[in-house]
């Protein structure tokens, strides 16, 4: 009886704890290091920027997916997608391009049918952090975010799943078509509690979820979701003054006033709840398919997702 419990927790094929259980321990880490780092900095740091609390943020997730693919994984950083050289870079800036286009076609569309208004320009505000210093901690901020929220629910949570649901029946397809959609519905939940968030919202997120998983599962590599994050976030707030995912930052380069119907343009959590939301989702989807298949890229799932894991672990440096 007492192997029969161990097989539960343990998979001694690969000398680890299994999936669900490396993918729970994770969460409930990174739960703890945040809210405790966030108190920290709540504490000593007392600032208007938005680079401040992100920080804190930042340093707990990628501390507990650190630590879970040294202790609990046992693999290498390079496996979740994080290479860091020139290619990962292109795809970066690649996805950082498409998710301008998207976000603008967005503002675009809101603007001729007269659903928004231009009030004015960040650099003409007086109140608040000069115009350049909190355009920057915005950019910082949304660079880690789009970073550690990729790292997180793509990179480990994703493949994590994946590879605990590769049974012989499911195969490798099923498994990652499950493990996307779990992890995206996770994403959509975690945004549950944002202000002026709604069932509505919650949707389009865990559907945001999915699409930021498609260039990962297809190309095995966190750059294109990484850039497609970050430039989601930081045009669409900093840029074009929507709120995003449900906060409305203080400084933007242009400032607006949104009158449109809340079904298309989200209202006040953003065009993340509206249609023209998922519209500008589509296009990610689109120019996403396009660089792959230009690129050379199978338009099949990447061998990081179908590889079997062995238990030595090398290091960093020899894996790449």
């Amino acid at each position: 009886m007492f192997p029969d419990i161990m097989n539960l927790f343990f998979n001694r094929e690969e000398q680890r704890l299994r999936a669900g259980w490396r993918v729970l321990i994770q969460f409930m880490l990174m739960f703890f290091l945040v809210g405790f780092l966030s108190l920290a900095f709540n504490r000593f740091l007392d600032s208007s920027l938005s680079i401040i609390p992100t920080i804190a943020q930042c340093i707990g997730v990628t501390t507990s997916i650190w630590l879970a693919a040294r202790l609990l994984d046992k693999r290498p950083l390079s496996e979740y997608g994080l290479w860091f050289n020139s290619l990962w870079w292109k795809e970066f800036w690649v996805g950082t391009l498409i998710a301008a286009v998207a976000i603008s076609t967005i503002f675009v569309t809101e603007w001729s049918l007269d659903w928004l208004t231009i009030t004015g320009y960040g650099w003409d505000m007086s109140a608040g952090p000069p115009f350049t210093r909190a355009l920057l901690s915005s950019l910082g901020a949304m660079l880690m975010v789009g970073f550690y929220e990729e790292w997180f629910s793509r990179g480990y949570q994703l493949l994590n799943l994946a590879e605990g649901l590769r049974y012989p029946w499911l195969g490798v397809r099923g498994a990652v078509a499950i493990a996307t959609l779990a992890s995206s519905l996770l994403f959509g939940l975690l945004h549950f509690y944002n202000p002026n968030a709604s069932a509505i919202s919650t949707f389009n997120i865990m559907l945001a979820g999915i699409v930021l998983a498609l260039p990962y599962i297809l190309t095995g590599s966190l750059g294109l979701s990484v850039g497609l994050h970050f430039s989601w976030n930081f045009v669409q707030a900093s840029v074009f003054g929507f709120p995003v995912s449900g906060t409305q930052l203080d400084t933007s380069v242009i400032q607006i006033a949104q009158k449109g119907p809340d079904f298309w343009t989200g209202g006040v959590f953003g065009p993340e709840a509206g249609l023209l939301g998922i519209f500008g989702m589509a296009i990610m989807v689109g120019g996403t398919y396009v660089y792959i298949t230009v690129s050379g890229y199978n338009c099949a799932i990447a061998k990081l997702f179908r590889k079997e894991h062995h238990s030595s672990v090398k290091s960093d440096e020899q894996a790449q």
